[in-house]
């Protein structure tokens, strides 16, 4: 097999997995919230303020687990070295009451 076959394949694949989970409005299914919480905390700094359109870094993550439909009762994570603070659901729903569910 031809080296950059290998490479299209594993391309394909991994593209594959990124188009269910971003159509289907679902996390991975091999990481548990705490993981998705601290990447999507990691993500909140590395797009800045700018991108994050008025939240916190810990507003940010925790819009990111609502999306997803878990997290509900997360607000404080330990991965990375230590412990992180994550938003509570009330103060996310507040700034973005589109993601209450419906009454």
């Amino acid at each position: 097999m031809h080296v950059n076959k290998a490479i299209v394949a594993i391309a394909r694949r991994m593209l594959v997995s990124i188009w269910y989970i971003l159509t289907r409005r679902e996390s991975y299914r091999h990481f548990d919230e705490e993981t998705i919480a601290y990447k999507m905390l990691i993500w909140a700094q590395a797009i800045g303020e700018e991108g994050r359109q008025g939240l916190t870094r810990q507003q940010f993550a925790k819009y990111g687990l609502l999306r997803l439909g878990i997290g509900h009762d997360l607000e404080r994570i330990v991965k990375g070295g230590g412990p992180r603070r994550i938003a509570p659901t009330e103060e996310v729903l507040a700034l973005k009451p589109e993601l209450a569910p419906p009454r």
